[in-house]
């Protein structure tokens, strides 16, 4: 028995044999970073140029603000960052105002909110920005 595809068969056939253009293709970012096709027509950039982007929206010393809220700072020894992640910042002080542009790039999130008193805690990407290393990372956001 002779076996002929149908017209429909034919296009099934045709549609398996057909690949779409992969997606994970990669490019380069403007800054000259490998990136994914997708990624740059999604958002036109890197993920470091985004993270540039976000830190750039800073104001000098809201990463020591940062840094402080997670314990990383110089008088102690790296391998016990992220031991707290807290920062209590009064209302209406340049601390809070500090804290609301780190919320706002996306490496803190607001706590508690008293009437005198708000409290914030750091983000993963917070985390990362600060310099902490995975074990710190964890340290500091298992609670949340």
């Amino acid at each position: 028995m002779h076996y002929t595809l149908n017209q429909v068969d034919r296009h099934h056939q045709v549609n398996i044999n057909a690949s779409a253009p992969p997606v994970l293709i990669p490019k380069r970012c403007a800054c000259g970073n490998r990136a994914f096709a997708k990624q740059l027509a999604q958002h036109g950039k890197c993920v470091a140029c985004q993270l540039a982007d976000r830190v750039a929206t800073l104001h000098e010393g809201d990463i020591e603000k940062l840094k402080h809220a997670l314990g990383a700072t110089s008088h102690r020894p790296q391998s016990k960052w992220g031991f707290r992640n807290y920062y209590c910042a009064g209302r209406g002080g340049a601390a809070e105002e500090a804290m609301r542009r780190l919320v706002a790039a996306g490496f803190m999130c607001a706590g508690h909110e008293g009437e005198n008193q708000a409290y914030f805690h750091a983000t993963k990407a917070g985390c990362k920005l600060a310099g902490l290393n995975s074990a710190g990372v964890r340290r500091a956001t298992e609670d949340c």
